[in-house]
This record gives C-alpha cells, sequence and structure tokens, in this order.
C-alpha cells in the first residue's frame, strides 16, 4: 500500500511543479473560456450544488494527492491499519485541497489592484502630451498612485483648443475609458 501513497505524493508534486514551471493557472470546466476562475472559490461554481467537491480544480487535485499521500504514507509506516490508514489519507487530503482553494479564493477577494480607472481620476490635474481640441482627441498624462499613467483626451463641451503642455483639469470620464479636460490652474 505504500507505493499507492508514494505514487501519489510523486503525482501531487508533480502536478504542483508543472504548474510552477509551465505557469499554469487553475482550471475548471465549464468556464466559459474565463481564465479558470469561473467564481471567486478557484473552482466551478455552476455545479449544482456541489462546492464541497471542488473536483474541477487542478489546485484541489495537487493538494488532495500531496497531502493525503503523505498522510497514508506516513500512516502505514507507524503501523495504522489499512482502512483507517485510507479514510485518514481521503480526510486530510480532502481537507487540504478544500482549505487551499478557500485560501486562494480569499485572497484573490482581499487582493487590492495597482490599475487606475478613469472615475478615480475625476477632479485630478494632468499635463498634455498632445493638443486638444473640440472633436479633436489628444493625450493627456496624469500622475496617480506613484506613477504616471496616459489616457486620450477630449476637450470638455465648454472649453476651447488646448496647447501641448498645457495643465489641465480632468472633469469626466468620457467614452471606452478615455477623459474630458479642460484647462486647469496650478
Amino acid at each position: 500500500m505504500n507505493q499507492v501513497y508514494l505514487g501519489a505524493v510523486a503525482f501531487g508534486f508533480t502536478l504542483l511543479l508543472a504548474s510552477l514551471l509551465l505557469g499554469g493557472k487553475d482550471t475548471d470546466s465549464g468556464d466559459g473560456g474565463h481564465d479558470g476562475h469561473d467564481g471567486d472559490d478557484g473552482h466551478d461554481s455552476g455545479g449544482g450544488g456541489f462546492g464541497w467537491a471542488p473536483v474541477t480544480s487542478l489546485r484541489f487535485w495537487v493538494f488532495l494527492l500531496a497531502f493525503g499521500g503523505g498522510t497514508g504514507f506516513a500512516l502505514t509506516e507507524l503501523g495504522q491499519g489499512t482502512a483507517v490508514t485510507a479514510v485518514a489519507a481521503g480526510v486530510v487530503g480532502w481537507l487540504s485541497g478544500a482549505i487551499a482553494i478557500a485560501a486562494i479564493a480569499a485572497l484573490r477577494r482581499g487582493s487590492v489592484s495597482s490599475e487606475v480607472g478613469a472615475t478615480e481620476l475625476v477632479g485630478e490635474t494632468g499635463r498634455l502630451l498632445l493638443p486638444v481640441a473640440p472633436g479633436r482627441p489628444g493625450k493627456v498624462r496624469v500622475d496617480v498612485k506613484g506613477r504616471q499613467e496616459d489616457f486620450i483626451a477630449h476637450a470638455a463641451e465648454d472649453g476651447g483648443a488646448l496647447a501641448e503642455g498645457t495643465v489641465v483639469l480632468i472633469v469626466a470620464e468620457g467614452e471606452q475609458g478615455s477623459l474630458l479636460v479642460a484647462k486647469g490652474e496650478m
């Protein structure tokens, strides 16, 4: 029986190593082409009440095989009975897989993004890199979150043409993430 448990450990660590080296993402069935994260829990959330059975998650199988196999091997070496060892290995493997998925989901929900949305910039000032006029978009550079970001800029309806290098005030979000700008004061 030790060979089965050692095989599970070897296969679990092989999956882990492959996912690390190949940059793998957790894969789920039925995700419609997403990045492998159907819901926020790391497994297919459309399974009709099978949240306790995350068997479509690669991450789940890595942990189940590695920790379940390790537990089975250790208990066999300690002289435990076959039934006790098999049940304990299954429970430890299942729990470690489910906990890993829950932990990753919690981290994903609590992660902070450094991505900047155009709506966050309303009221900020920037400097035009390309001139802007009504009907003629330009480009504005804005200092935000410790770095400089460039955005497509459109002149506000009541504003006229603005030359390159002009300090502008971002007054609203335009279409498709562009910014509406007006002459600003420095």
